[in-house]
């Protein structure tokens, strides 16, 4: 009996080795078999077929298998060969992975069913003894200096900007200018209009600072008091982002309308008090302290399960399925350029670096998908499963990250697959706990 509780159809198969990971099985069910379903479907059609001139179900069968007759034949068809081509795959015990391309399909009444299905497979591969990996553990500390860095960075964050009076621009003050630019006698707007961030402004904020704006811009303005006037000459890289003005000199006219600079909190009890009621400085240290270790040791134990990652990696080799190699590399050559466009990279600048990207992405789905084939099969080997309440936690605290209702972020995720992938990603976690907990750790 088959997992859904259907009777074993009696199919014939033979299989072919097109390479790794691909198998092209040719199918064959008798005709005794196809013939049944013939009968169960059309008894199925003659119960419930409403005719003119019959009560529903009360038509002659012989009259509704002609009138249905191809609506018959493509139900058998469409029940028929998933059936068989899952009995075959239960009989050479293979486990595919994505979807089969049926093809040269024989089928009809009275004959055989025959078709082939080219499928990729799960990868067979050797197991390292992946009991006792050696992993360095970091030692995890907190010094006071690190609290007083993580206090100045919350003050940092709760600073206000205040005018500045008697003094010139400095860096790291904050200048507000205007600006226009020019480029070999033209303005910057018409050499590079997509380019007007850095070709035309009033009243821009500009943190001074030598990473700021376009190299050298903001040294050349040190000094300049409330009313000047600069010009200021820059050569932009030849890798800058707008491609137009790429390896080119301009020249800015700049003028400075005001000077800004932080005002911090001072680090006491009224500032721990705006974190929390109750709070004191010294309280807000030791929470500070435990926040950070808590962050070091998360940090330290993903580097524990990337050495084993790693050692897993290096200690096996696994022929992976092409399509789905190249449907991951795909997603992360995507994923790529979507990070790259986010922090403004141009287009032009990615089709520069597509053989590097390229590259790149290519290692990462294979590791990737490596490392998902031997976690998964250490996992199947060490019987270590998904639960129903893991996935339910899981989803819950997904829905309320989001903000989204758990009803409404269940059935998103079941469309489009994604509960699947929410129990591949805890089972990871799982096994990589597991190997963990049966490595061998020496303390850094």
């Amino acid at each position: 009996m088959s997992e859904t509780g259907e009777s074993a159809l009696p199919v014939q198969v033979t299989i072919e080795n097109l390479g790794p990971c691909r198998r092209l099985l040719k199918i064959e069910l008798p005709t005794a078999s196809v013939d049944a379903e013939f009968e169960r479907v059309a008894s199925d059609y003659t119960r419930y077929a409403r005719l003119p001139g019959f009560r529903p179900g009360k038509a002659p069968r012989a009259i509704v298998e002609k009138r249905f007759a191809g609506d018959i034949e493509q139900e058998v068809q469409r029940a028929l060969i998933p059936k068989a081509y899952r009995q075959a795959l239960d009989n050479q015990s293979l486990r595919p992975v994505g979807y089969p391309d049926i093809k040269d399909v024989q089928f009809g009444r009275g004959k055989p069913l025959a078709f082939t299905a080219e499928l990729e497979t799960e990868p067979e591969f050797a197991l390292p003894d992946y009991k006792g990996i050696a992993v360095k553990r970091q030692k995890v500390e907190v010094t006071d200096e690190d609290v007083t860095k993580a206090l100045e960075t919350l003050a940092e964050q709760r600073a206000e900007l205040t005018d500045v009076t008697g003094r010139p621009v400095a860096m790291e003050d904050f200048a507000v200018v205007n600006f226009t630019a020019v480029s070999e006698g033209k303005p910057l707007a018409e050499i590079a209009p997509e380019a007007k961030a850095v070709a035309e402004r009033q009243n821009l904020l500009l943190l001074m600072s030598a990473q700021s704006f376009v190299p050298g811009f903001c040294e050349q303005l040190v000094g300049a008091a409330v009313g000047d006037k600069r010009q200021v000459q820059v050569d932009f890289p030849a890798d800058f982002q707008v491609q137009p003005l790429a390896g080119k000199k301009a020249t800015y006219f700049v003028d400075v309308v005001g000077i800004k600079a932080k005002k911090m909190p001072p680090i006491d009890d009224a500032f721990a008090a705006s974190f929390g009621e109750g709070l004191t400085l010294e309280k807000l240290k030791e929470a500070v302290k435990i926040d950070i270790a808590r962050e070091r040791e998360r940090s330290a134990a993903n580097d524990e399960k990337n050495q084993i990652v790693e050692f897993l990696l290096s200690r096996t080799t696994v022929d992976l399925p092409p399509a789905m190699l190249a449907a991951e590399t795909r997603s992360a050559i995507q994923n790529m350029v979507q990070e790259n466009t986010a922090r403004g990279v141009t287009r032009e600048t990615l089709v520069e670096k597509k053989d590097e990207i390229f590259q790149f992405a290519s290692k990462s789905a294979n590791d990737r998908l490596k490392a998902s084939f031997i976690l998964g099969r250490i996992a199947g080997q060490e019987k270590i499963a998904v639960t129903q309440p893991e996935l339910d936690q899981r989803v819950a605290f997904l829905s309320h990250r989001h903000n989204i209702p758990y009803p409404k972020l269940r059935k998103q995720l079941e469309e489009r697959g994604g509960i699947h992938e929410i129990e591949e990603e805890i089972l990871i976690g799982k096994t990589l706990e597991f190997l963990l907990t049966n490595a061998s750790v020496t303390q850094q």
